[in-house]
Order: C-alpha cells, then structure tokens, then sequence
C-alpha cells in the first residue's frame, strides 16, 4: 500500500503539471483558456511539440509503474494505475482553476497518438474510474498470489472494447481527414459524439474486467487452499 500511495501522489502531481501547461497553450493560442475548437492550434510545429510531451508523459508513467511493480505483472498495473489517475485528476484540476470543463458533456482533444482522440470529458473519465478500480484491485491480489495473471481470452476480449472504445474517439476524425483533408481537421469543431459505439466498447472493457478480476480473486483463493 505504501507503494499504492506514493504512486498516487506522483500521478496526482503530475495531473497539476499537466493541467497548468493546457491553461498556459490555450491562452497563449486561443486567447481563452476556455477554448479548444476548432484545433487550428495543431500547426505541424506545434502538433510535434504536443506529441513529443504526451508520449513523454507515457514512459514517466511507466518508468514509476517499473520501478513500483515487483513483477512484470505488476509492473503494468501499476502503470496503469498511474495513467488513470493522472488522467481523471487532470480534469479535476481544470475544473479547479479555470471552471473548465463546463459539464461532464463538454468536448475536449483527449490524446493526439496516433491521431486525435475528440470525445466529451465524461466518456475518458469513465474509461480510467474502470482502469483504476481494477488495476488496484489487480496490484493487491497479485500481492496474495504470484499466479495472479491475465489469461489470453480476458486479454484479447478487452483489447477488443478497448479498440471499439477508440473508434468512437476517432470515427469522426478519420472520417475528415478521407473527406476533407488535414485542412478539415484545422476548423472541426464537434457537435455530436458517437455515444452508442462507446458504450458498446466499454460494455465490453467491463465484462472483460469482471472475467479477470474474478479469475484472478479464485486464482488467490485456490492457492490459499492449497498452503
């Protein structure tokens, strides 16, 4: 738990960094920190620097889930841990500072890698509560049990949500830029969000979730039985 703690702490932190640097961009290029659409900020300049900080933003959180896991095993789900937080918190600290977002419906750029992800805030925030209750729950039954493990079915049948997940996040976007172009992206200002292929996606992200954590609290049970 020690751990659990102190990778919180450092996920928490880092959401603040994070929130500050997107009050500080918005300002500088929309004039409102308010402001989001239409993305004319990704000028090819731009957009590199933006993804260069989010894949960086990627590997700390996986060197901290490295050096916290005593496992391989471990090792992911702490990573995974830490990225949820961050990224449930980084709306929190938005909210805090500048009263952004306005509702949980409002729509924001949730990741640029490969592409960008647009959805609104309430669908990321869903999708990290699941990731975090269920790599915590996953760190602390793997502290009981070393074969706590994800089998290959649970494996790919999230994989699966998770893809389906993506799709809403980027249907629209691949679609423009087929139709219209990179320029079309420049002025795409979201007005609707595919909710049902979300909603399938992350039915599928839980029925998953449920598959493994149960395997996994039996998996803790038999070897106890077994001691």
């Amino acid at each position: 738990m020690k751990k659990v703690y102190a990778i919180s702490v450092y996920a928490i932190a880092m959401a603040y960094v994070e929130s500050a640097v997107v009050v500080y961009l918005r300002e500088m290029i929309f004039g409102s920190v308010s402001e989001v659409f239409p993305l004319k900020y990704l000028q090819p300049n731009l957009a590199l620097i933006e993804i260069g900080r989010e894949a960086a933003t990627i590997i700390m959180l996986l060197a901290v889930g490295a050096l916290a896991g005593r496992n391989r095993f471990q090792k992911w789900m702490f990573f995974i841990y830490a990225f949820a937080l961050w990224d449930i918190f980084y709306y929190v600290f938005l909210r805090l500072i500048i009263g952004w977002p306005g509702s949980f419906l409002s729509f924001d750029i949730l990741f640029l890698i490969p592409i960008a992800w647009i959805g609104p805030v309430l669908s990321p925030v869903l999708v990290s509560l699941l990731l975090a209750v269920a790599s915590l729950a996953l760190i602390l039954l793997s502290d009981r049990s070393d074969e706590v493990r994800i089998d290959r079915l649970n494996f790919w049948v999230f994989v699966a949500g998770c893809s389906v997940v993506f799709y809403s996040f980027t249907g629209g976007v691949f679609h423009i830029l087929f139709s219209r172009g990179p320029k079309g992206i420049e002025s795409y200002v979201p007005k609707t969000f595919d909710w049902f292929t979300f909603v399938v996606g992350y039915l599928i992200m839980c029925v998953a979730t449920v598959s493994i954590l149960s395997d996994a609290y039996r998996r803790t049970k038999t070897e106890k039985v077994i001691q």
